[in-house]
């Protein structure tokens, strides 16, 4: 597959999961925005698709690509990292896994996992 700049139509968040402490004691889970880059969405064969499927290993997963960043295979190993795409799949992702492209100018594909939770201003909610 020929990937080109032009396939990065969307813009989407890095971020680190954390939290703060209430001042009556609670705490919140927090998601604070590291860099935002653009990706595209990775488009599967039918005979992938259906495959995958079979196994239900798509549940609940997008696959996107975008430009090569050692961040994001850092993120397949640190559930602290997660990432938040835009309108309709505006949901917290984790990073199941990554087809890294360490060449000049490479491309990753990157499969992304939902974590159950769905964006609010600056934090996380359970959803």
């Amino acid at each position: 597959m020929k990937i080109t700049l032009e396939r990065l139509r969307y813009k989407a968040s890095f971020n680190k999961q954390g939290y703060e402490e209430l001042p009556n004691g609670n705490t919140v889970n927090t998601n604070e925005k590291l860099f935002d880059f653009w990706f595209g969405y990775y488009k599967q064969s039918l005979s992938q698709s259906v495959s995958s499927n079979a196994f239900d290993f798509l549940k609940d997963k997008v696959t996107i690509i975008a430009r090569h960043n050692d961040k994001f295979v850092e993120a397949m190993d640190n559930t602290s990292y997660t990432i938040t795409l835009p309108s309709p799949n505006s949901k917290v992702y984790h990073v199941a896994s990554i087809n890294p492209d360490y060449e000049v100018n490479g491309y990753d594909t990157i499969v992304l996992s939902a974590t159950g939770t769905t964006t609010t201003t600056g934090t996380t909610s359970n959803g």
